[in-house]
């Protein structure tokens, strides 16, 4: 697929499923931050449960929040996983390697059988990395959350104005009108 296809299809994904959401732009604007914090964190199987949930909890949108727990999935497990278990070991002060993850992963997924052999399996090969890996991924999720909040308010906010300026209500008295 072509850039400009995916980066036109990501424009329209966010201009009418968030920006034109029906909801205030600080809730629109939470729930797309827990969905990218929840998206950071290696809950893979639980995370629109636990997007839904916090979102309830903290009171933001439940539902913008949810495409963006997609961006963890199976396939991006290194590329977003690796470098927080990275950050979670310079935290520790532990000098654990690229290899080390790879490896836990690598072992974790040579099981075959009923789930919960696999399930014992998987946390048998990936104990040895859980620690760091879990606080480099609450860390990189805050920030990244963190971040997202502030960027999704301004641009809720920005494109409301603008949208208000080009097509004003007739209802709207002149003085009330956003300003040019």
């Amino acid at each position: 697929m072509p850039i400009r296809y995916v980066m036109n299809r990501a424009k329209r994904f966010f201009i009418y499923r968030v920006l034109h959401v029906d909801d205030t732009p600080h809730r629109i604007a939470l729930g797309v931050a827990i969905g990218i914090f929840i998206a950071w964190t290696p809950t893979i199987g639980f995370q629109m449960i636990l997007t839904v949930a916090l979102a309830m909890l903290l009171r933001a949108n439940k539902l913008v929040g949810l495409p963006f727990v997609w961006f963890s999935n199976p396939l991006t497990i290194f590329p977003i996983y690796g470098p927080n278990f990275l950050v979670g070991s310079w935290l520790f002060g532990w000098k654990y390697s690229w290899d080390e993850f790879e490896r836990a992963f690598a072992r974790a997924s040579h099981f075959q059988g009923h789930i919960i052999p696999r399930i014992q399996a998987w946390w048998q090969a990936t104990w040895p990395i859980f620690l760091p890996l879990w606080l480099g991924s609450l860390m990189v999720g805050l920030v990244l959350g963190f971040l997202t909040y502030f960027a999704v308010l301004y641009a809720v906010v920005t494109y409301r104005q603008r949208w208000h300026i080009r097509h004003p209500s007739p209802a709207m008295p002149e003085h009330q009108l956003p300003k040019r």
